[in-house]
């Protein structure tokens, strides 16, 4: 691969106090996402790499997820091997579903066993997008009762997948025609 010079990344002055965390929560089946005819891609970016379109089956939208306080983030881990030529994104997202219902039980058992993509609105109004290459999928589900009262009574479930990209960012200017 050929090397390119590095960009000047400036720190923003003010950034210093961004609040971490998520606001928002949509997911998508993948099957639900539409390749392009000539990428053959889910989606469209622009140069910089800002996600300017997600290509949706007809009718079809991202749902969103019911979220418990600050119990929902996603996390990326980069794998990198220069002795075989390896690098890739392992992208995890958690959730936390409060109570035993049969709506949750069956919302548990739509993403059971297909891969999904998610739209995650941040804290500091920002728009990420991750599964739209088909890796993510439902890896970990556990759920209880709780013993004290202020136990968790529901479902921690976690989605993880692969990407050889870090997560982009969406154009907001999209996000109503998607959800």
């Amino acid at each position: 691969m050929a090397c390119s010079s590095l960009i000047q990344l400036a720190r923003v002055c003010g950034a210093e106090g961004v609040v971490a965390g998520t606001e928002k929560l949509y997911m998508v089946a993948y099957n639900d996402l539409v390749p392009n005819s000539v990428t053959q891609l889910t989606y469209s970016a622009a140069t910089n790499g800002v996600i300017n379109d997600i290509f949706l089956a007809s009718g079809k939208t991202f749902v969103e997820v019911g979220l418990l306080k600050e119990t929902v983030g996603v996390t990326e881990t980069l794998t990198k091997s220069p002795q075989n030529g390896v690098a890739f994104w392992t992208q995890t997202l958690p959730i936390v579903l409060s109570d035993l219902t049969t709506e949750n039980r069956l919302w548990i058992e739509s993403v059971l066993n297909q891969p999904v993509a998610f739209l995650l609105k941040t804290k500091t109004n920002k728009w990420l997008v991750g599964g739209l290459n088909g890796q993510l999928e439902l890896s970990a589900a556990e759920g209880g009762t709780g013993v004290a009262s202020d136990s968790l009574i529901g479902y921690t479930i976690t989605f993880t997948g692969v990407s050889t990209k870090s997560l982009p960012q969406v154009n907001s200017t999209i996000i109503a025609d998607l959800i």
